[in-house]
């Protein structure tokens, strides 16, 4: 690595941790709350989304996935990240405190609860206290909104990409859930350029399913990236070799005081683990895909992801 990195544009008190599902943010994050000064938001924005998939999500105007473009006033959304990136709100580690705050007016019609929503994260942000030296969220959900966020609070952007035969295969064991990727009218219709067939049919194969959502989704962080450069890509698998010094590489880029915590941190997170805590080895985080699928599943979730311009990929390796 360069004596001297690249420093990511953007305030120095705010940072996004962007990637889908099993990209390896959840680990990212968590280091980066071990930096002095920094205190983490764990996916604020998921406030309307059943984690198993199952009840319909976004009727609170929330909900997995929100596309917002660029230049819009981003409506009930602007004032969930406002209170974000103000800083105020204490968090756990895991917690998302807008979650309790919002589930009583979640039954209210949406002409009724987004005032009171806005009103009640206006008065978080005028709380008396100290604010954060900066303040870092990670999201798996911003693909359709990065650009938008990105515009409205000039955070460090960070992408994070995975092999996505190792993300495919992550979300088949934990069953991550898809929502209505494949059927959101807006989705299908702005990008139904950048594939070559159509979605798959509910008839098909889970691993199908789960392939082509990876896909799309990478699609639309890949685009994103390609009109700003300026973002910081990270491949987990790199994090993942020599993670100390990787990590102090990124903390350089984002301008982040450096601590030896993260370093603890990283020690006692290279275990044994499953599920959705960030606990791995990370020796074997690298071509993990191997071990989890067979020859034929590879061969299908290639088939899936060959029909995506970066095949799975948010910048494909060959043309980093």
């Amino acid at each position: 690595m360069n004596s001297q990195p690249y420093i990511v544009p953007g305030r120095s008190d705010r940072i996004l941790v962007a990637g889908i599902s099993r990209s390896g943010s959840s680990w990212l994050i968590d280091a980066l709350r071990a930096t002095p000064g920094t205190k983490c938001w764990y996916e604020p924005d998921y406030i309307d989304s059943d984690p198993n998939g199952k009840k319909p999500a976004g009727s609170t105007g929330f909900g997995p996935y929100p596309i917002i473009e660029p230049n819009s006033d981003g409506g009930v959304h602007k004032a969930l990240w406002d209170v974000v990136y103000k800083g105020k709100i204490p968090v756990t580690r895991r917690g998302n405190i807008l979650i309790p705050i919002a589930k009583p007016l979640k039954k209210l019609p949406k002409p009724i609860f987004h005032p009171l929503f806005k009103l009640g994260t206006k008065l978080f942000t005028l709380l008396p206290g100290v604010e954060p030296d900066r303040v870092a969220v990670k999201s798996v959900f911003t693909a359709y909104c990065l650009e938008w966020l990105a515009e409205t609070y000039s955070p460090k952007v960070v992408m994070l990409q995975r092999n996505p035969l190792s993300i495919v295969a992550s979300w088949r064991d934990l069953q991550v859930p898809l929502f209505d990727l494949a059927t959101r009218p807006y989705l299908l219709e702005k990008y139904g350029s950048r594939y070559k067939e159509s979605p798959p049919s509910e008839g098909e194969s889970e691993l199908t399913k789960i392939a082509w959502t990876v896909g799309l989704l990478t699609t639309a962080m890949g685009d994103s990236l390609e009109r700003h450069p300026e973002w910081l890509l990270v491949d987990h698998e790199d994090l993942c070799i020599d993670s100390r010094t990787k990590f102090k590489t990124l903390c350089e880029r984002l301008e982040i005081p450096w601590s030896e915590t993260v370093t603890e941190f990283l020690q006692k997170s290279n275990r044994p683990g499953e599920g959705l805590e960030p606990i791995r080895v990370t020796a074997e985080q690298v071509d993990k895909w191997k071990k989890r699928l067979t020859s034929a599943e590879v061969e299908e979730i290639s088939e899936v992801l060959d029909r995506f311009p970066k095949k799975g990929w948010v910048r494909y390796p060959s043309d980093r």
